[in-house]
């Protein structure tokens, strides 16, 4: 009788050794990952809240038409046809919807981390840094990760000891991302004494490719980047008011290139394993920005003098007129720029 009921219990599924959490209808698809083909699974994303209540439109147009591409692959030819083969009727061949899943879902939490003014997946700290998001932030965002034993310096397993590490799928995801050309990745590490030490790697997003996700024409996506320029511009500045920057600070800082400057010449440029991508930092577009507004304000300031005296000012001359003449400090400059004044 015990057997008999025994039998009734309902045993867990299982994959091999390991026991499947996801739905026994999809027990046979995918790769161990419940994947659904006829539903992108959007119940396994955990995006964060966006500042303000609203991303921006760019950003929330993005995320829609991204996983909408789950069901039309053909939106996105050069993510959908990376095989690049064709079917028996003379149709490119497009990826697994397994794959396209992984697609949207990886897409859809690093358009939530995406600065527009860089292009750069991240976030600003409080202190007007700006922090890159680690591959294993993304895949926890989307449900991506497992665990695996951890190992020793000795390559042996340390027993009881297990860490989270993103899937596999995750990386063949990313894998297809960098080869689409939606993503661009530059490793970091720096030097220590007993070596390199590695850090978290800067990702960077193509604006073709955005542009391509979004339907929009090139002229709206710049000026949703300048509208992004402004608001990233008066976070910095405010973050500079509450004296993250100082005047030491900024002689520091000022040291610090020049001694890179220089070792640059000496020694050249650094490897390609540890390079930054090419646009800068949100900061220092700004501050170039406005030192060259500002330099063209000096200048314009000179030729109006010189036209009120009829000649080139002498001695304090220029100094006692120039206020006369539309001239002004470099930080009421700078707040005037980026709180919207001319």
């Amino acid at each position: 009788m015990s057997a008999m009921m025994a039998d009734d219990v309902p045993q867990p599924l299982r994959w091999g050794r390991s026991l499947y959490k996801y739905p026994g209808l999809y027990l046979g698809t995918g790769n161990r990952c419940g994947h659904d083909p006829l539903t992108l699974a959007v119940d396994r994303l955990n995006l964060h809240t966006p500042s303000g209540g609203n991303w921006p439109k760019l950003i929330q147009v993005a995320i829609d038409r991204v996983q909408a591409y789950f069901k039309q692959a053909d939106a996105l030819p050069p993510l959908a046809h990376l095989s690049r083969k064709q079917n028996q009727d003379g149709s490119m061949r497009q990826n697994r919807s397994e794959a396209r899943e992984g697609h949207a879902l990886v897409l859809s939490v690093i358009f939530t981390y995406l600065d527009l003014k860089s292009l750069r997946v991240g976030y600003y700290t409080s202190t007007g840094a700006f922090v890159s998001i680690s591959f294993l932030d993304i895949a926890r965002r989307c449900d991506m990760t497992c665990q695996v034993k951890v190992r020793d310096d000795a390559g042996q397993v340390v027993a009881g000891q297990f860490k989270e590490v993103p899937t596999s799928r995750f990386w063949r995801t990313v894998r297809d991302l960098k080869k689409a050309g939606a993503i661009s990745v530059f490793e970091q590490y720096e030097e220590k004494d007993a070596g390199k030490r590695a850090l978290t790697a800067i990702k960077a997003f193509s604006e073709k490719f955005l542009r391509l996700i979004a339907g929009w024409t090139a002229k709206r996506v710049e000026k949703a980047r300048k509208r992004a320029h402004q608001r990233v511009g008066g976070f910095l500045l405010g973050a500079i008011e509450a004296g993250v920057e100082n005047v030491n600070q900024r002689k520091s800082l000022v040291k610090e290139i020049q001694s890179a400057n220089v070792k640059r010449e000496l020694f050249g440029e650094a490897s390609t394993k540890n390079r930054q991508p090419v646009t800068g930092g949100a900061r220092e577009s700004v501050e170039a920005a406005l030192k060259q507004e500002y330099a063209e304000l000096e200048a314009k300031v000179l030729i109006s003098i010189k036209a009120a005296l009829g000649r080139p000012p002498r001695g304090l001359e220029q100094l006692k007129l120039q206020a006369q003449h539309g001239w002004i400090k470099y930080d009421d400059f700078v707040r005037r720029r980026l709180s919207g004044g001319s």
